[in-house]
């Protein structure tokens, strides 16, 4: 494993996989065992740089679990690396190779670059050296006085190997470019005199010598201002000898080898543009590109326009380019459009002459038949033929060149490897400070930032709106730096504000770069050039899709007049190698979208286009009609399977939702598709966007009619859940009513099931079983199976909380039947009513084996709710077998679930009838200070080491015998779960 603090605290595998470690506190374990690498920190160290003066009932307890943590982090990443975390008295060690740690690289090759006297040598190993530097040292501790003194001595060193390789510079003749490029830095560190010297006589040996002398004058009066200290000796003996313009200060002539700009990593010398912004992340895209490069002699870099990719060439070129003897060269074509002058333009960039009696191709073949060269031939979309028949050509003539292309679709032919140039990764809402300084997007666009406005720096308070910025321009890089330059004139929540009109928003030019790329339209419409006729319709048509989707939707929503059923997978797959439609794979079939910049371009075609209308009611029927299937098929074995489609489908649902009731004459389909996806509502727990949806779809269709009956019982059922016992009875009422006007059955029995759960959960337990078995004898009668199963599933509560005989039995029926009907969530959650009961009866072993295994499938979809009532539940029954100390942990546990869930009305109603006496049992007999520090170490307990603790799997330190065994000052207590 691979650690990195030259920048914000990470792991990284040993393939460079990043390791996602949870929580602030776990990683500031690891930040602090960094500080003091292949040194012990003792326990009592760590307490302090953690918690301060604010520690937890339990220091030792809370330090093992973050200790704990780390470790299975580190483990899950990379089998072994939990071990690297060694227990080692008075504390704890990190056990790595020194060279593991980025800053020890760092520190290693700085002092290799000062071993050698070659000049061109030391500043290619410091440019290495800088380039492991992803921002700040430990950025992400920065306000955490245990890094405080780590932080000064890195950035020191860091400030040492830029002046270091300024001045190998210098000795190379690069004093044209150092003058650009260190007069930010003098501005940032002004009373750094060797820096300054370094200024100074690039200054002079570019002609300026006004300017070096004004910079000496600075110098001297700021040491005299603020430290009342004059320039040292050589400083000064600096600034006679340019008064008096010193024969000794000329150095080498001006070099036409444009060399790496200051703290960034390897140039290309002579043949590519230097870079003049620093270069933010790709770190995984660099390490295929050289292993693809390594075996393939042709690369293509496709993606989007405006992705990276000449930056990313350009980077990979550049790292490449020593393993070259005749060196790395840029062919860049974006502004060619006659195809018969390709073979010339590379011709002319290798500095072939014209005069030759062969054709510029033969020419250019007969050159590079000998030669080892990497040739970068950048934007080859526009003339992609001629790219791919001047490649094969070149490649199969000259054996020593390898050619890294850049277009927004593969050359395709013969021997070309891809390498997809993605956006950059942005971090999912919500968004901590840590996750926002660990994200390449945000990362870069904060760098952009502070390239116009100095003073900006990420903070709590506004790295939750910089994230939004990145996540709404789909971490495409040119569409965040033209965004950074609108900081100037608006906030943050401004700019993203404003990003609903992006287009426009991002419409200000740059100068000096190519048309394609000045705004944020021209580079889309590039791309839109490059397709054809039908290709453009579907692109337009095609947006109508948000979130993603497969080929089935698209062949049924987007075939019309030009486009025919039968074309639409070559359409999609020449979009997909365009650039413009991204394919993904989930393992059962392929989803297709695009990115919602791409996506808004589209819109605004298909509005423009007067075909909005009719292409909004083809996917609203769509999916209406997927919605109705699933439903019919909902109680049975493609449950799972529904309900994971559906989620991935929420996106389209939304929008297909919102055109029907916007749409006249489709209020009916809303109402349709809205009634028939209560029941994924209520398995899948988004019960509050589901009553808003049945709520709106209601308004719209005021009229009697069976529809609106099961409209108003199914959101009377989910605001029952929600809480809002008043009104779903007010909506029974209407519901019951109607079902006698229109003589509906079926109404009649969900109203009676909604008032039943209703009563239940107000307390009126008599009221609710009349209610309830009026409700399944109807259902009974009407063979709804899914309807039955959720009444007899509310029986069983009932009848449980009623000390009813009955309930046992009801319980037995509600499983057998959604088990019959192969039915997995469905039975889960029987499971969990079948578990509670035997628990509430005494059989607490039988319960909690229920309970579990009506987990495991939960913690699989990600059933929070349904999470959170099974580790209650085995609370409750880790006190019956007087199991004090874990049920203590799996109350804790249980509450941190339940803050998660936002709470639910069976939490704060139904149960805390019964969880009383449960938790008074276990607090009794622990003492109330025992009893808060076990409750507490459950509540620090994640999501999933409070599924692996409730299902008793090991998730705390390992047995006294194992690798840890010299653990210090335990807890009192077991160290695997019971």
């Amino acid at each position: 494993m691979r650690f990195g603090v030259l920048g914000p605290v990470q792991v990284w595998t040993a393939d460079g996989q990043l390791v996602a470690v949870p929580e602030t506190k776990v990683r500031a374990v690891l930040a602090d065992l960094l500080v003091y690498q292949g040194q012990v920190v003792s326990a009592a160290r760590l307490i302090d740089d953690l918690w301060g003066d604010e520690l937890p009932a339990n220091p030792m307890s809370a330090l093992q679990l973050k200790v704990s943590r780390l470790r299975h982090a580190l483990e899950a990443a990379e089998p072994g690396g939990g071990g690297l975390i060694c227990s080692r008295p008075p504390g704890y060690l990190l056990r790595t190779e020194a060279e593991a740690v980025d800053a020890e690289r760092f520190a290693v090759m700085t002092s290799g670059a000062q071993q050698s006297r070659d000049p061109r040598v030391k500043a290619a190993i410091l440019s290495e050296a800088l380039a492991l530097w992803r921002g700040p040292p430990f950025a992400d501790f920065a306000n955490d006085g245990f890094v405080q003194s780590a932080i000064a001595r890195l950035e020191e060193a860091r400030l040492a190997a830029v002046e270091a390789q300024a001045e190998a510079r210098l000795e190379l003749g690069e004093h044209s470019l150092l003058v650009g490029e260190l007069g930010d830095l003098v501005t940032r560190y002004p009373l750094r005199e060797r820096l300054r010297a370094i200024q100074m006589r690039a200054l002079y040996r570019a002609g300026q010598q006004t300017e070096a002398l004004a910079s000496y004058g600075e110098l001297r009066e700021r040491l005299a201002d603020e430290l009342g200290l004059d320039p040292s000796p050589e400083l000064v003996a600096l600034h006679q000898a340019i008064l008096a313009q010193s024969p000794v200060l000329s150095g080498p002539p001006s070099s036409p080898q444009a060399a790496t700009p200051v703290g960034t990593g390897d140039g290309n010398i002579g043949r590519m543009p230097a870079e003049v912004t620093s270069f933010v992340g790709r770190e995984h895209e660099l390490a295929v590109g050289k292993a693809l490069l390594a075996r393939a002699r042709l690369v293509t870099l496709t993606g989007a326009g405006g992705v990276g990719k000449t930056r990313l060439a350009l980077r990979l070129a550049g790292e490449m380019e020593p393993g070259f003897r005749h060196g790395a060269w840029l062919v860049d074509l974006a502004q060619l459009q006659d195809e018969e002058l390709l073979a010339s333009t590379v011709a002319a960039t290798l500095g072939l002459g014209e005069q030759s009696t062969s054709s510029p191709l033969t020419h250019l073949c007969e050159y590079l038949a000998d030669k080892q060269v990497l040739m970068v031939l950048d934007n080859c979309e526009h003339l992609i033929e001629a790219c791919a028949s001047l490649a094969a050509t070149l490649l199969s003539r000259a054996a020593g060149l390898r050619i890294l292309a850049t277009s927004r679709q593969p050359l395709a032919i013969e021997g070309e490897s891809i390498l997809p140039v993605p956006p950059l990764e942005v971090p999912q809402a919500p968004v901590s400070l840590h996750a926002a300084l660990a994200s390449q997007a945000v990362r870069l666009f904060v760098d952009r930032v502070a390239a116009t406005c100095p003073d900006f720096t990420l903070t709590e308070h506004n790295s939750d709106a910089v994230a939004g910025i990145c996540r709404r321009l789909d971490g495409i890089p040119l569409a965040m730096e033209l965004a950074a330059v609108q900081v100037r004139a608006l906030s943050m929540e401004g700019l993203r504000a404003r990003l609903d009109h992006r287009f426009d928003l991002l419409a200000k030019r740059r100068r000096a770069v190519q048309p394609r790329h000045q705004t944020l339209r021209a580079a889309i419409e590039w791309s839109y050039e490059m397709c054809s006729a039908p290709e453009k319709t579907l692109w337009a048509r095609m947006s109508i899709f948000a979130g993603g989707c497969d080929l089935d939707a698209i062949e049924d929503v987007c075939t019309d007049g030009p486009i025919e059923r039968e074309t639409v997978l070559e359409l999609v797959a020449d979009l997909v190698d365009k650039s413009i439609v991204l394919c993904q794979h989930d393992g059962i079939q392929p989803r297709y979208r695009m990115l919602e910049t791409i996506r808004e371009f589209g819109e605004d075609l298909l509005a423009s286009s007067g075909e909005l209308a009719p292409v909004r009611a083809r996917h609203s029927d769509y999916y209406r009609r997927l919605v109705l299937r699933a439903s019919s098929e909902l109680f049975g074995p493609r449950q799972v399977d529904w309900l994971i489609q559906l989620r991935r489908e929420q996106p389209n649902l939304r929008t297909a939702l919102e055109n029907s009731l916007g749409s006249p004459g489709q209020e009916r389909a809303a109402l349709d598709t809205a009634s028939a996806l209560r029941f994924v509502w209520i398995l899948t727990g988004a019960l509050r966007e589901g009553s808003r949806w049945l709520e709106r779809a209601l308004e719209v269709n005021p009229d009697a009619t069976h529809a609106r009956a099961r409209a108003l019982s199914g959101r009377a059922y989910l605001v029952t859940l929600l809480g809002d016992i008043e009104g779903a009875l007010e909506m029974v009422r209407e519901s019951r009513a109607l079902g006698e006007q229109l003589n509906d059955p079926q109404a009649r029995a969900w109203a009676d099931l909604c008032e039943g759960a209703a009563r239940m959960y107000s307390g009126d337990l008599s009221a609710a079983l009349h209610l309830l078995q009026q409700a399944l004898a109807e259902h009974r009668r009407l063979d709804d199976p899914l309807a039955l199963c959720i009444t007899l599933g509310y029986l069983s509560l009932a009848a449980a909380g009623a000390d009813d005989r009955r309930a046992a039995d009801y319980e037995q029926e509600c499983l057998t039947l959604s088990q019959s009907h192969e039915a997995e969530v469905s039975t889960s959650w029987n499971l969990w009513v079948a578990g509670l009961g035997l628990i509430r009866r005494g059989e607490a072993e039988r319960g909690a084996a229920r309970v579990r295994e009506s987990l495991e499938p939960k913690a699989r979809t990600d059933d929070l709710a349904g999470e959170a009532l099974c580790v209650e539940a085995l609370a409750w029954a880790a006190a019956i077998t007087s199991e004090t100390e874990r049920a203590a942990r799996l109350f804790g546990a249980a509450h941190t679930l339940w803050r998660k869930v936002g709470s639910s009305l069976a939490e704060t109603v139904y149960l805390q009838r019964f969880r009383a006496p449960y938790e008074k049992r276990v607090r009794d007999a622990l003492g109330d200070e025992a009893y808060t520090s076990l409750f507490d170490e459950g509540r620090e307990l994640d999501i999933d080491d409070a599924i692996r603790y409730a299902l008793q799997e090991q998730v705390a330190e390992p047995p006294a015998s194992g690798a840890h065994a010299d653990e210090p000052a335990l807890l009192p207590g077991p160290h695997t779960v019971r």
